[in-house]
């Protein structure tokens, strides 16, 4: 999906935002809006969202010697999250169609996105369990994800951000509780990127003891087919299912041909409108539906 003004514009105040509350101004200050400026003026005219945080990324490793710090507020979303684990699977296996449920707090968890807002706080878990009990996945879609399910061996679950990787990995439980045949493939960021889902944020919730976790070996806040592993791109053609967590991995995903099941919060007026729904409501589709 092509990047827009909206994407642009977004990027550029939330990332300034960020950097700036951290370093206080000053010249590498100066330097790296005047380079994020120029990134967003002038993308080449196939970029997407993902490719220009990517570069604006780099570009505060090279102006400040590393890139732009998410691990405190990974932190603290993982944790957040974690502390309430027990208390949601429990009110989830408890419902009368548990992966249903399971999916509504992990579509509703997209919200946690810094890339998008970059002040975002704690309270923002409050607003992800209200989202959940609103979220209403499109009957159809959700049926047929359980269909493939209930014969699949292979589920490759591309992940997106910290904190909603708890209920990503809350839905994988109930997944593999409801469809004990399927060893699932969780794909995260090959490096650090805004608040993106590293195999060290995936190590800090213990997704491992449900899911083989895999590097998609990029520092793109996505999934770009053109530079993923061999590995990764290999998972996305061969696995019996294939969900996609995010805007990331939509933006870099969708229009690719691939059978996809995708989960998102529409965080973008552009989005909102590509998937005829409102902003803050959560999502569930699949190319060609």
């Amino acid at each position: 999906m092509l990047l827009d003004e909206e994407c642009k514009g977004c990027l550029y105040n939330s990332q300034l935002k960020k950097v700036r509350r951290e370093c206080g101004g000053g010249e590498k200050y100066d330097a790296f809006e005047k380079g994020v400026r120029a990134l967003c003026q002038n993308p080449p005219a196939d970029y997407c969202a993902p490719l220009l945080m990517r570069d604006i990324n780099r570009l505060h490793a090279k102006i400040f010697g590393d890139v732009i710090d998410y691990s405190a507020e990974r932190r603290l979303f993982n944790q957040k999250l974690l502390a309430m684990e027990d208390e949601l699977y429990a009110e989830i296996t408890a419902a009368a169609d548990p992966v249903r449920e399971a999916m509504k707090y992990a579509m509703a968890a997209n919200y946690i996105d810094f890339a998008r807002v970059s002040d975002l706080d704690e309270g923002a878990v409050d607003l992800v369990i209200s989202a959940a009990a609103r979220a209403n996945p499109d009957s159809g879609v959700l049926g047929s994800l359980k269909s493939k399910l209930k014969s699949a061996k292979t589920l490759c679950f591309l992940h997106d951000n910290c904190g909603e990787i708890v209920l990503d990995k809350l839905l994988i439980r109930v997944i593999k509780q409801v469809y004990p045949q399927i060893e699932v493939i969780s794909v995260v960021r090959g490096s650090p990127v805004i608040n993106d889902v590293t195999e060290e944020d995936a190590e800090e919730v213990r997704l491992g003891d449900y899911a083989r976790i895999v590097s998609n070996g990029t520092d793109i806040p996505g999934t770009y087919l053109k530079e993923v592993t061999p590995e990764v791109l290999s998972l996305i053609k061969y696995s019996d299912a294939v969900i996609s967590k995010g805007l990331g991995n939509l933006e870099t995903l969708y229009g690719e041909g691939y059978d996809i099941y995708y989960s998102f919060t529409c965080k973008c007026a552009h989005i909102a409108e590509r998937f005829s729904s409102v902003l803050t409501s959560t999502v569930l589709t699949k190319e060609g539906e």
